[in-house]
């Protein structure tokens, strides 16, 4: 398969291509291990994001999981291949059409802030840990100034009150037309995770801190296929 041309995808950048280089090496990794294309299932993604990668060889189907309807009836890029996605709507929180360790890579980007709070968050990361032989999970870092969901620096390290009150001065103009109603609603639908508590929701796995000069942007979980596993379907192939 060609290499995809960043130049012509306006919502690729540096940062993100570097993201992407490291998520094809494990993706290439799992590869490897399973000796065999791989199925991932991706919560919370669309198809744009996948540009992203240098390539997409050796991924079998990529499944898409929203938990809006809206999500899934956008409009393929140009350059995607239609024939290497499917999608549905599901809870991030509640994988049950999928048996424990049954997808080869599992992956989130900037979906576990949006699923409410603390229990509903560690419900997500148990089920991403269940179903996944290798996984991703990445999400903004509380500790970055600036919220990236809201543009708008510092407001994240206020309690919700003020949060729907700074939205006032968004660089969005959406969010600064909002009525102080729908601001507050808007505040309470994100809850961004410190490093600890990113380690906290995936213990035993990597935790990758994505930086910009010397603070931390995002945060990536992210665990490797186990070794148990991978043996015994070495021994079925033989």
């Amino acid at each position: 398969m060609v290499p995809l041309d960043y130049s012509n995808h306006g919502t690729v950048n540096r940062f993100r291509r570097k993201r992407g280089e490291m998520l094809r090496r494990l993706l290439d990794e799992t590869i490897e291990r399973l000796g065999r294309d791989i199925h991932i299932v991706d919560i919370g993604g669309r198809p744009d994001y996948w540009l992203n990668l240098p390539h997409l060889d050796r991924i079998a189907r990529i499944d898409l999981m929203n938990a809006s309807a809206d999500e899934l009836n956008r409009p393929l890029p140009d350059n995607a291949p239609a024939e290497l996605f499917t999608r549905s709507v599901g809870d991030a929180r509640r994988l049950d059409n999928y048996a424990a360790k049954s997808v080869d890579f599992i992956h989130s980007n900037s979906v576990i802030e949006h699923v409410g709070g603390w229990v509903n968050m560690a419900a997500m990361a148990s089920e991403l840990r269940r179903v996944g032989r290798a996984g991703w999970m990445q999400t903004p870092a509380w500790s970055f100034p600036v919220e990236p969901h809201f543009h708008t620096p510092f407001m994240h390290w206020f309690g919700a009150p003020m949060r729907a009150r700074m939205l006032s001065i968004s660089a969005a103009r959406r969010f600064r037309n909002m009525d102080l109603a729908r601001r507050r609603r808007a505040v309470e639908t994100v809850n961004l995770l410190t490093r600890a508590e990113v380690a906290a929701l995936f213990p035993n796995c990597a935790i990758l801190t994505e930086r910009v000069a010397f603070l931390a942007k995002s945060y990536v979980a992210y665990w490797h296929i186990d070794d148990p596993v991978q043996d015994v379907e070495r021994k079925q192939a033989a």
